[in-house]
């Protein structure tokens, strides 16, 4: 998307085009676009400034304009533009973004703006007004709990009150920003306070603080391997002996920022240490290196500000433009060509497939209609077996009641006789055990006699009552399944001991055997669950 001179085609540019390049979508491409804007505006104004022009022009194009993505690319464009002196322009964009942040609520980014804004009014020396916005701005990152935003507010704040010759308060200013920034470990910002304190103490005159911390610079950057600072660690070392007189030292630190500056190609900082050596040499007498230095501080110059050259720059960049817009032109010919066929063939393979799943379809319900005919066939001869389980169930009960009835005849004329033959002619010891024992033939032909009676309602309410239990307890014997149906008529213990012709310990034994094949617990009585059954 971007074409750079051979001067800019580091790694980080490349970086940069690989990931726009790849990058999915417009919104991805903005972000990444002012991502690097903002921090290329320290090195490369007018790279910064085209990349944001355009970043501004891809979101205005968008359906849906991207807010946060507009304010942001405002406030880029607003310190580029107070950077190159254009202070209105600045406050300009400045207040759009501003406004952008009150309307989508955002007290953090709109405090940025307060900040921004104070620096436009200090470049224009307006200091009162800069001190006023800098403290508005501090109070709401406080209140966020912003460390690094307070400490920048503190650090831009002692350079109104060092600008307004205030000096003990830029100091307090300068302190403040530096503790709060050790405390969150922010190298780069803890240099610009440094910066900003060897100033003031050159403009105090207090040169060895000024050296000590220009010094102390030095070390950390080079222990740091920051080397951008570092050159501007030596810069400034340089300054301080340039006012002490010192032209010797202070053209070796010159020479020092010259040398790692020209290592990584800080262009800007080349041409000042230039100008610096160029300075220096006319001072200690030699004109002529003085002269070669300073043709050289105008070459660098030129190099970076010159207007033919970013013209033809911004030329070769819009060609470059136009050359992939019309292959892409082709390309998107060459695919919708490539769709048609894609989207008949798609049709074909639709067609196909559907005609497949028709099929598939008709022999899934042929399938389904002859499994739903066997399971029909199926539940036909379980019923029929089951019928016939009940039919024999019924006929068990039945012989079940016909040898009962026989025991009843059995006994009854065994009592008629003992009452008509027996009881008369027996002495009165023997009477009384006769008449025990006619009591118990009584009981048992009445017990016996009310089973008789109730063969029927047994018939009745144990039609298919034996299939059931078999269905449901499968592990209930015959003896037990017997029991059962006994119960479900309400007889008592002592009548099933009689129809069974059992023990009553027999009788409980096999009661606690169905409540436990059952699962019943102990507060369940067995006859009602059976009768719900």
């Amino acid at each position: 998307m971007f074409t750079l001179c051979a001067q800019e085609r580091d790694s980080v540019f490349i970086k940069f085009q690989d990931k726009i390049d790849v990058s999915e979508s417009d919104k991805e491409k903005i972000d990444l676009m002012l991502d690097f804007a903002e921090k290329q505006y320290e090195y490369n104004f007018s790279f910064a400034k085209r990349m944001v022009e355009e970043a501004v022009e891809l979101i205005n194009n968008q359906s849906d304009v991207n807010k946060e993505q507009l304010a942001k690319a405002f406030t880029i464009q607003a310190i580029i533009n107070r950077r190159e002196g254009r202070y209105p322009e600045a406050l300009e964009f400045n207040l759009k973004a501003k406004s952008i942040y009150e309307e989508l609520n955002d007290s953090l980014r709109g405090s940025d703006i307060m900040h921004n804004i104070g620096m436009v009014y200090r470049s224009q020396k307006l200091h009162q007004k800069a001190i006023t916005l800098y403290k508005e701005s501090i109070a709401i990152k406080k209140a966020i709990n912003d460390v690094h935003g307070v400490a920048i507010g503190y650090n831009m704040m002692g350079v109104s009150y060092r600008q307004s010759k205030k000096l003990d308060s830029a100091l307090v200013c300068y302190k403040k920003a530096r503790e709060l920034l050790e405390s969150i470990n922010s190298f780069d910002d803890i240099q610009r306070v440094n910066n900003n304190m060897i100033t003031l103490y050159r403009d105090q005159k207090k040169y060895d603080l000024a050296i000590e911390l220009a010094s102390k610079n030095i070390t950390v950057s080079k222990k740091a391997n920051r080397l951008f600072s570092l050159t501007g660690a030596y810069y400034n070392m340089s300054t301080l002996f340039k006012l002490l007189k010192e032209y010797e030292k202070s053209m070796l630190y010159a020479d020092s920022a010259l040398a790692v500056a020209k290592q990584e190609n800080f262009r800007k900082r080349i041409s000042k240490a230039y100008l610096r050596k160029s300075f220096l040499s006319h001072k200690m007498g030699d004109y002529k290196t003085a002269y070669f230095d300073y043709r050289k501080f105008n070459r660098y110059s030129d190099s970076i500000f010159n207007i033919e050259n970013i013209k033809r720059i911004q030329a070769s960049e819009l060609n470059y433009k136009f050359q992939q817009e019309k292959r892409e032109v082709e390309l998107l010919a060459k695919e919708e060509r490539s769709k048609k066929q894609l989207y008949r063939i798609l049709f074909l393979l639709v067609l196909v497939s559907g005609l497949i799943i028709a099929y598939l379809i008709f022999r899934i319900y042929k399938n389904r209609a002859l499994i739903l005919e066997e399971k029909v066939e199926r539940e036909k001869a379980q019923k029929e077996l089951l019928d016939a389980k009940v039919k024999v169930g019924e006929e068990e009960t039945k012989k079940l009641v016909a040898d009962n009835t026989m025991r009843l005849e059995f006994k009854q004329e065994l009592l008629d006789q003992i009452k008509t033959h027996i009881l008369p002619e027996a002495k009165d010891e023997l009477k009384v055990k006769l008449s025990s024992l006619i009591s118990e033939l009584q009981l048992q032909v009445t017990t016996e006699g009310k089973l008789s009676e109730i063969q029927s309602k047994i018939t009745d309410i144990n039609q298919g009552f034996d299939a059931k239990l078999r269905e449901l307890y499968p592990k209930l014997t015959k003896t037990e399944r017997e029991v059962c149906a006994l119960l479900r008529v309400n007889l008592s213990i002592k009548e099933i001991m009689t129809v069974r012709n059992s023990s009553l310990d027999a009788v409980k034994s096999t009661r606690y055997r169905i409540r436990k094949k059952m699962g019943l617990n102990s507060g369940e009585e067995l006859e009602r669950f059976i009768q719900s059954i």
